[in-house]
């Protein structure tokens, strides 16, 4: 696979705050988070949507994909398809799975394809096990680490930065 391009200037982070966007993109749940940091587990939406407006990302996969860019998450949770292989997409999922990554959420994914729900869970299902992943965030990562996803789909304003702009330390 192929690293991601470098990443580009974003927030100061905290230490919790990389542990955070890590276990967001493990596709972790409330509780396995506050089990791991020894948050309060009704501190835990709180701690994500402040960590969400921090990054300027709308869902936890937007933020898994962004803290993949970022080089905060360097790789899958759990070995998968999309490390061995570039896995085909065809059009309309890699436009899901970018959608996935740029925050858009499924209702909305599914509104703008004007497709049925099942049929939406239909092309989910295929683009998880064509990345040999579980869950959106766990895709969103992938698709960015195989270089399916880029940036620009993750935050369009990437795009707009100056060449040349200074990467963020990966270092915390």
């Amino acid at each position: 696979m192929n690293p991601p391009p470098l990443p580009l200037p974003g927030p100061e982070l905290t230490p919790d705050e990389r542990t955070l966007l890590q276990l967001l993109a493990s596709a972790a749940g409330d509780r396995s988070i506050s089990t791991t940091t020894g948050r309060p587990l009704n501190s835990i939406a709180g701690a994500v949507t402040a960590l969400l407006d921090k990054t300027g990302c709308r869902t936890r996969t937007q933020a898994a994909a962004w803290a993949t860019a970022q080089r905060i998450v360097t790789s899958t949770t759990q070995p998968c398809a999309a490390q061995t292989a570039l896995p085909h997409l065809p059009p309309r999922m890699l436009r899901i799975l970018r959608a996935w990554a740029g925050g858009v959420s499924p209702e909305e994914v599914r509104a703008e394809l004007g497709v049925a729900v099942g049929t939406m869970r239909g092309y989910s299902a295929r683009i998880l096990n064509a990345l040999g992943v579980h869950r959106q965030e766990q895709a969103a990562v992938a698709g960015v680490l195989c270089g399916l996803v880029e940036p620009t789909h993750i935050t369009p304003a990437w795009a707009e930065l100056p060449a040349g702009t200074p990467p963020v330390s990966a270092a915390a």
